[in-house]
């Protein structure tokens, strides 16, 4: 396991000095600095964090209203209006970029993206006669900052599989792998993980669907591009009019029991019924033999199924698809833990956010999923002791706070990190670690 050094580039409340170097790959959502480049129609303002990414169900979802909601210390959404974090509305590329109202704010933050209003997005399988569908005020797709904090701009992108995601989070009782859910950094990153893998897509954070509806989204992710084309085809094939209805379906089916088996009966607004999404033959066909069809004159693009090649991209999604699969049965390893070096300074009745995660790197690059934070439920546990709880203790995210009447000297805090016990999801290693806390 190599451990990458962290230390706190604001602190907060208080004088703060870190030993050892910055290592900011902690994450694989983008993060910019206020000023950098755009991604999208809008140039980074220069003032004010804020939260930015593209909507796209396989196309451009534009004209709804985005609200950034704070997440409470028991990793439950706050759905409470008056305490939103932010608010904006998608360009019609589906872009948004939303400033955080609150720059104190520490957490995951989850992103909902509400239809009403005029708010359309891009349908591929009825590209030709029906190119947008309209998302009503019913229909809602989310997505999650996995840990705002406080000093950085973050990308986070929202699709029909990233709400599947968020469902999936908050659907776990302690029934399935011995995990209690929640919105949380550790939780949120498995959850994409474990959905990717069901879509036969090796990842869907930080990654857009190709714009397979033709209608002007952002987006360059072709196998991702696909499986929205084939979730809208089969969508179409069961006599969905609205497809909103159908990912409505996908999120609802998927917070009942965490998977998407067809147990809520029938399709939001429709008497049909919801299929089961793991049995064999299904996905995968829809997109072969129906959407590729050559003589399918709605598809737009992605060419037809004379043009696949065997062994190729392609044809090994619509394998994988056409498969039986569980979406459970997705395993992972942490193999990086991210941390406060060694030794802090910290004022008395000061803090000092240490933001440590455990990782699970992604191929050879710098792209990281989190498995566990340093609070919230997740699949990583993180057990701090100290030396003087009185004077030096770890609040919620690795917050370490200075009793403001602590004697100054130096405080040993002694942090284990270890898969939680009693789930099953995730394995890595026991790291015992030592963080000398001095107080000033």
């Amino acid at each position: 396991m190599r451990n990458l050094l962290l230390c706190a580039v604001l602190p907060l409340l208080a004088l703060c000095a870190c030993d050892g170097d910055f290592d900011q790959r902690q994450d694989d959502a983008e993060t910019v600095r206020a000023g950098g480049g755009s991604t999208g129609s809008l140039s980074n303002p220069t003032l004010g964090e804020f939260v930015r990414g593209t909507v796209s169900t396989g196309g451009a979802v534009g004209g709804a209203t985005v609200i950034l909601r704070p997440i409470n210390p028991d990793a439950g959404v706050n759905w409470d209006n008056n305490s939103v974090l932010g608010t904006g509305t998608t360009f019609s590329n589906g872009i948004y970029h939303v400033y955080m109202l609150n720059d104190s704010y520490r957490g995951p933050i989850l992103v909902e993206v509400r239809g009403g209003g005029g708010a359309t997005g891009g349908n591929p399988a009825t590209s030709a006669s029906r190119k947008l569908h309209d998302m009503d005020s019913p229909h809602v797709l989310y997505s999650v900052v996995p840990l705002f904090d406080g000093y950085s701009v973050t990308q986070v992108d929202v699709s029909p599989l990233t709400s599947v995601a968020v469902a999936r989070c908050l659907s776990l009782d302690g029934s399935i792998a011995g995990v209690t859910g929640g919105i949380s950094t550790g939780m949120f990153g498995l959850m994409c993980q474990q959905t990717a893998e069901f879509f036969g897509l090796g990842r869907i954070r930080a990654r857009i669907p190709s714009d397979y509806a033709a209608s002007g989204a952002f987006g360059n992710d072709d196998l991702y591009g696909r499986v929205m084309a084939a979730l809208s085809q089969l969508a179409k094939n069961i006599g969905v009019i609205n497809v909103f209805d159908f990912y409505a379906g996908l999120y609802e089916d998927a917070l009942d029991d965490g998977e998407l088996n067809g147990s809520i009966a029938v399709v939001p607004n429709t008497p049909i019924a919801m299929p089961d999404l793991g049995q064999a033959g299904l996905i995968g066909s829809a997109l072969r033999d129906d959407y590729m069809d050559p003589l399918n004159l709605e598809r737009a693009t992605g060419g037809d199924n004379t043009q696949i090649t065997t062994g190729g991209p392609v044809d090994l999604l619509i394998t994988a698809l056409d498969a039986v699969r569980d979406i459970d049965n997705a395993v992972r390893d942490y193999d990086n833990v991210v941390r406060v070096v060694g030794s802090v300074t910290v004022a008395q009745g000061g803090t000092y956010q240490t933001r440590i995660e455990a990782l699970d790197q992604i191929g050879g690059g710098i792209d990281f999923h989190p498995y566990g934070d340093s609070a919230g439920p997740s699949f990583v546990e993180f057990n701090w002791v100290s030396s003087s709880p009185v004077n030096v203790s770890v609040q919620p995210y690795g917050l370490i706070t200075v009793n403001p009447a602590a004697p100054k000297g130096t405080y040993t805090l002694t942090l284990t990190i270890q898969p939680l016990a009693g789930q099953t999801f995730v394995t890595g290693p026991t790291e015992v670690h030592t963080v000398k806390v001095k107080v000033k």
